[in-house]
């Protein structure tokens, strides 16, 4: 074993030191921007078949809807749903604010005996798609916010970092703490409404341009649905999880390991109404944790 192999970086810029001695150099902004954009596009498609699925049953089951909600004194009936239903159009759910304050730059660590490595913001890379996603590497935080009465919608994002290991490990583990705030909700007046929201871990092997493992659905996730006049939801403030997989690595190879987020909402609509669907998530992402098993 190598003093080179034994020593532990502390800190960002002994970190980038210790990585630059051993041969590695963080790949071009254009690398990172096609890692984070092929792993959304994975996700964009799954989210595009389940809505898909979605839509073709909410066109099935509207005839029906419709056929029920004329009966003659039930029009009258739903008309406060109604009234509620357009009073929650001009609200918006707002999550609590995140912590600005960044993450100590010295938290950065880089033990490459063991292939142990914390990685801290600004992260190597981020990207997002839709409206309602926002993603900021610089203080590893997220949000995604989407909201519907009638039709639907989504939005996706990812960010991540760099890792170079210098040994084998065929169980390197990736790991991420993960503090949010949540916010959804889904009101059915006679129709229905969905809500889903994933989050991913995923390591690309920037070596061979391949995945070193394919994206892995972890916490926090959910899919839901409602009918008739049904309500659910969820409002939690300050949670917090750690997602974490393990992979394969070999000596020498450069591996982006990342996190990405969908969202999506669908609510059909009829001739008497329609239904809604609202999610508000945002979180903050301190460090990304690459630790040996060994």
């Amino acid at each position: 074993m190598t003093t080179l192999m034994d020593t532990h970086a502390h800190g960002v810029d002994e970190v980038k030191a210790l990585e630059v001695s051993l041969g590695f150099r963080v790949p071009d902004p254009g690398t990172t921007e096609a890692a984070c954009r092929d792993l959304i596009r994975v996700l964009e498609a799954r989210v595009g078949r389940q809505q898909e699925e979605t839509r073709r049953a909410a066109e099935l089951s509207r005839p029906f809807s419709d056929a029920l909600l004329g009966t003659p004194g039930l029009e009258k009936a739903v008309e406060p749903m109604r009234a509620d239903q357009k009073t929650r159009m001009t609200e918006k759910v707002t999550p609590s604010p995140l912590p600005q304050t960044p993450v100590s730059p010295l938290d950065a660590q880089f033990r490459a005996s063991v292939n142990f490595a914390v990685k801290v913001p600004p992260y190597d890379g981020d990207f997002a798609t839709g409206a309602g996603a926002r993603v900021d590497k610089n203080l590893g935080t997220f949000s995604l916010d989407l909201q519907v009465f009638g039709g639907s919608d989504s939005c996706y994002l990812s960010f991540g970092s760099w890792f170079y290991t210098p040994q084998d490990n065929p169980f390197q583990r990736f790991a991420a703490p993960i503090e949010f705030n949540k916010h959804w909700r889904q009101h059915a007046m006679g129709y229905v409404a969905h809500s889903n929201f994933s989050t991913f871990v995923s390591v690309h092997d920037g070596t061979t341009n391949t995945d070193a493992i394919p994206p892995i659905r972890v916490q926090p996730s959910w899919s839901d649905g409602v009918g008739w006049a049904e309500e659910h939801g969820e409002d939690v403030d300050g949670d917090f999880t750690i997602a974490e997989v393990f992979f394969p690595a070999t000596a020498g190879h450069v591996y982006f390991c990342q996190l990405a987020f969908s969202a999506s909402v669908d609510a059909d609509s009829g001739l008497f109404g329609f239904a809604d669907s609202t999610i508000h998530l945002n979180g903050r992402v301190p460090r990304l944790v690459l630790g040996s098993l060994f």
